[in-house]
């Protein structure tokens, strides 16, 4: 179905009547004609086919620039918003960040360089430090098959160092790389207001999407899926709903929550001061989660709903007690989040019903995630487990939860591996008790990633990592695991 859609494309204004539904992708090959932005894996692992998506930021108060893959990226969530591909930064001839990668001799094919571009030039937008090891961080969704790696982190230390100096403030430091060509002037005027969208963004309570078409958040997981959607589609964009973009505590003292709304992304998560209030020291476990342009749309909610019994904020979600909330005409309620898995990829939404809101107690919490997978980054985990507890003024551990993922249908708390910790004080005797509770609580089967066995053998190894992760210098690996 054709819909009216409004938005900025390379700093000039669009308005066209366009199927939502459409990878964004297939639309500035096909009908734009924009062909640098590049068609690689199709699933948002490659990074070849990124380019900037302007939309307005968490808080409502202004714009946020983040890469987004545009494989992975309906053309109706554009409507309201603007975008900027490899063309729209080349207006003016080769950039700084072009003129890096050519010094560094960091593009050979030239398949993957528009997508390097678009990621580099985005680190230099976006808040944040612009140290060496940040700007590597910002392409490590993109994958190159010529250079080796090393030329590309060549490139991106050389732009670390150039532009180390630039203001924090974002229309300042727009202005300076302006003026210093990584964005065209005309292209940089533009870039701090959006549109007005052709349709309101925000659905009216309660409202299902047309004809059994999906509610999406980031789609990151469902146009993996449905590489080429059939037309017709009218999909709910719960990612671009300001109503459902959100992170607030409610109520006050041992009964508060925070409320964390269904287009809450990933990168929102972790960037959020109250989610680390709530779990100190959460942001250090982001960088084991996709890759950077996949946080930034990818939601939390999208994420749970898709079911994996290995999904990574599940795990980091059930051991900090998450409830949701879901919305719908034919089912609202509140439930646990371990109550919404019913089995493998099964859960308990039904009809129009979404994941509206995740709660989380607002009391802190020690925290520690651990995940195995075959790469320590952009890897779907065999196992990951998460651990959450207080420790009380006598030295005791308090609630404790344990979660974990990979070792069975859906995603799991195990009940006997934290009633092990429960009430004893941190320990090698007590956490190998733990160890022991949660390889026997378990049942996985054997795939690709691992036998049964051995994800049984992961998993007690892990729980040490966590107890050597909350507690150290209290005891030693060799202790653990004697």
């Amino acid at each position: 179905m054709l819909k009216s859609l409004r938005f900025r494309l390379n700093g000039k204004l669009v308005e066209i009547e366009g199927r939502e539904e459409q990878p964004v992708l297939d639309w500035l090959r096909d009908d734009a004609g924009l062909t640098g932005t590049r068609e690689g894996c199709r699933e948002g692992d490659c990074g070849a086919c990124l380019a900037l998506l302007g939309r307005r930021n968490l808080e409502g108060t202004g714009i946020e620039w983040v890469p987004a893959a545009t494989c992975l990226l309906a053309l109706g969530e554009l409507d309201g918003r603007t975008l900027i591909t490899v063309e729209g930064l080349a207006g003016e001839g080769p950039t700084p960040v072009m003129k890096a990668l050519h010094v560094e001799n960091a593009s050979q094919c030239g398949f993957c360089s528009p997508g390097v571009t678009v990621a580099l030039s985005h680190f230099l937008l976006a808040e944040g430090p612009r140290d060496e090891a940040a700007a590597v961080a910002s392409v490590e969704g993109n994958l190159c098959r010529c250079t080796g790696y090393a030329s590309i982190g060549r490139a991106a230390r050389a732009l670390s160092s150039d532009f180390s100096g630039l203001p924090l403030d974002f229309p300042t430091r727009l202005a300076a790389l302006a003026a210093r060509g990584v964005f065209p002037p005309a292209l940089a005027a533009t870039m701090q207001e959006l549109p007005e969208p052709a349709s309101p963004a925000t659905a009216a309570p309660g409202s299902p999407p047309s004809g059994g078409s999906p509610s999406l958040g980031g789609g990151t997981d469902w146009y993996v899926r449905n590489t080429d959607p059939a037309p017709g589609l009218s999909p709910r964009f719960v990612g671009r709903d300001p109503e459902l973009r959100f992170i607030e505590t409610r109520g006050s003292g041992g009964g508060a929550t925070l409320a964390l709304g269904a287009g809450v992304t990933v990168a929102d998560f972790f960037a959020s001061k109250a989610v680390r209030a709530v779990a100190p020291g959460i942001e250090r476990f982001e960088a084991l989660v996709a890759s950077p342009h996949i946080r930034a749309r990818a939601t939390l909610a999208g994420n749970i709903a898709n079911a994996s019994p290995v999904a990574d904020l599940t795990a980091m979600l059930l051991a900090l007690d998450a409830r949701l909330v879901l919305s719908g005409t034919s089912d609202a309620r509140e439930l646990p989040l371990a109550e919404f898995f019913l089995g493998y990829k099964k859960t308990v939404l039904d009809g129009d019903a979404i994941i509206e809101t995740i709660l989380l107690p607002a009391a802190p919490r020690a925290f520690s995630f651990e995940k195995a997978a075959r790469r320590e980054r952009l890897d779907i985990a065999a196992v990951n487990t998460a651990l959450s507890l207080a420790v009380d003024s006598g030295g005791a551990m308090r609630g404790v939860i344990v979660s974990a993922g990979g070792v069975g249908p859906v995603p799991l708390l195990l009940g006997t591996a934290a009633a092990a910790l429960e009430g004893r004080k941190p320990s090698a005797p007590a956490f190998r008790e733990a160890m022991e509770a949660a390889r026997a609580e378990v049942a996985p089967i054997s795939d690709v990633r691992g036998s049964a066995e051995f994800r049984k053998r992961v998993l007690g190894r892990l729980m040490a990592a966590h107890a050597l992760r909350l507690f150290p210098g209290a005891f030693s690996a060799e202790e653990l695991l004697a």
